[in-house]
């Protein structure tokens, strides 16, 4: 095949995706900004999510790792602690909710 086709339906399969993220965004605050009172939980939880990234961010280390900068091995570092801390959060949820069903 041509490679100039092919060079055509890649940008046009982008151009796709980026017009059906941004509509699915933007339906998504337009349902949020009509019915601001049952969005406040959504955007608390999202507030939560910001916050556990950005404290784990904090406390991680900028030691440069092989072929990365200190910027990268920081938010690299504060992913894995931000993922370890919501899989514990999601455990104790868990164990939460069977204890709970247990004892009613």
């Amino acid at each position: 095949m041509n490679e100039s086709i092919i060079n055509i339906g890649m940008f046009v399969t982008y151009g796709l995706l980026v017009i059906a993220a941004l509509t699915a965004i933007v339906f998504a605050v337009v349902h949020m900004i009509g019915n601001f009172r049952k969005a406040i939980p959504t955007l608390i939880g999202i507030a939560v999510l910001v916050i556990i990234v950005l404290f784990s961010y904090a406390i991680s280390t900028a030691e440069p790792y092989e072929n990365a900068t200190p910027t990268v091995s920081q938010w690299v570092g504060g992913g894995i602690r931000a993922t370890m801390i919501l899989v514990g959060l999601g455990v104790i949820a868990a164990i939460y909710t069977e204890l709970s069903k247990l004892f009613r």
